[in-house]
């Protein structure tokens, strides 16, 4: 039997309209104090961040599918108290910017780094020229000199791997005798990522508790930079698979997808059905699923709102012999306002960051329903307990192709 999550599913109002275009997003609302809850809001509308008290007199703006949100992540917040105790000025280079929140420090001039689409499109409302990044790639060539304070919200949710090549972009990105800001969830192995950063940067100490938030502060020592982890490889369905680390199920193809590709195997047994279709894996992780369209004679588009993901996509069609288009998007934005496809495959994530939440999710079908083509179909996967059914009947009849193990595929074709 399939575990459900502990963690509460916020369901909100903020339904997206159906054929709203991705470039309709509202503007982003005056600052000024909070007296009362915000109304809901729409997928794509950015706005302040909600910040706990402490912190009132700073500002961070965000949206859904940013960390945190609505408020700022517990981590980051924790951060920017230590910081602003410390009168921490000039140049910071945040590895970690989400929403900008230490950009708002006295004093202080951001250099932002991100690999969220939506983070990136909030630091862009903030007024912030963010860089698209993933850890391990150089930022020299945007910022030649390096800052000599560095920031870095640890991402322990995604997995080992992608911890320890956290801390290695971020000992590459400090300086000898540069500080480096580290903060984390206990729960989430930060302790265990303090020591392998410790053993690289030489002098630290945890200087801030906040339940289960840690902020340690270390001191950059001559010495060589840890090796980065190596990407994960595998075979599955005809396709070589490339993830880098922290992508979701970078070393072997998770369950859901399995049992999608799978059941749509069995209704295709010729292997001719996507032949010559235009086809979107949209939230694409490592690429197999738009990777094995792409075996199967489509002509592929595979977005996702990760950037390491994105790379991953990359990687894939490339180390399989495929061709086709990876692009990094916040949902369906980046992509030509026009462009609609014949197939929409799709295993949307309901977290972000420790949250549960399905905010990006129904905006999945949002985009379904602006992206397919009359007589289009959308194929969905998803844990068998979410509500998507009411979302999916905006686009027509929805049809129970698969319920196993836990898991359910929803079929719908457009009228």
């Amino acid at each position: 039997m399939t575990r459900r999550p502990k963690q509460k599913i916020r369901f909100k109002n903020d339904r997206p309209t159906p054929d709203r275009s991705p470039q309709d997003r509202p503007s982003v609302r005056a600052e000024g104090q909070r007296t009362e809850p915000a109304p809901p809001v729409q997928y794509f509308e950015v706005r302040p961040a909600n910040l706990p008290p402490r912190l009132d007199s700073l500002k961070a703006l965000t949206k859904s599918g940013v960390r945190g949100y609505p408020e700022v992540d517990a981590a980051q917040a924790l951060l920017a108290g230590v910081m602003r105790k410390d009168r921490v000025r000039g140049d910071v280079l945040d590895l970690s910017a989400m929403g900008g929140l230490l950009g708002s420090l006295p004093g202080v001039t951001l250099r932002a780094v991100e690999g969220s689409a939506a983070a990136l499109t909030a630091l862009a409302a903030a007024g912030l020229d963010a860089h698209a990044a993933v850890p391990g790639e150089p930022l020299t060539d945007r910022w030649p000199d390096r800052a000599r304070t560095v920031a870095l919200i640890l991402a322990g949710d995604r997995g080992n791997a992608y911890a320890a090549a956290q801390v290695a972009w971020a000992h590459a990105c400090t300086p000898p005798g540069g500080t480096l800001y580290l903060a984390g969830d206990r729960d989430k192995g930060f302790d265990r990522y303090v020591r392998l950063a410790g053993n690289a940067f030489g002098a630290g100490e945890v200087v801030a508790r906040d339940g289960g938030m840690r902020v340690a502060k270390l001191i950059r020592r001559p010495g060589p930079t840890p090796a980065l982890p190596d990407p994960e490889r595998f075979e599955a369905f005809g396709v070589t698979v490339v993830g880098l680390p922290g992508v979701f199920s970078a070393a072997k193809p998770d369950k859901a997808t399995a049992l999608m590709l799978g059941a749509l195997e069995r209704l295709d047994p010729h292997g001719d059905a996507l032949n010559g279709k235009d086809v979107l894996d949209l939230g694409c992780g490592t690429g197999l699923i738009g990777a094995w369209a792409a075996r199967r004679g489509a002509t592929v588009t595979l977005v996702d709102g990760d950037l390491p993901s994105v790379r991953s996509a990359e990687a894939t069609l490339a180390g399989s012999g495929l061709s086709g288009a990876a692009v990094h998007s916040d949902v369906d934005a980046a992509l030509d306002p026009e462009a609609t496809f014949d197939v929409i495959l799709t295993n949307p994530p309901f977290h972000v960051g420790r949250g549960v939440v399905l905010d990006v999710a129904r905006e999945f079908i949002a985009a379904a329903a602006r992206r397919l083509r009359p007589g289009g179909t959308l194929h969905l996967v998803a844990n068998d307990f979410l509500p998507y059914e009411a979302d999916l009947r905006a686009l027509g009849e929805v049809r129970e192709t698969l319920r196993e193990a836990g898991f359910k595929v929803l079929s719908v074709t457009r009228s």
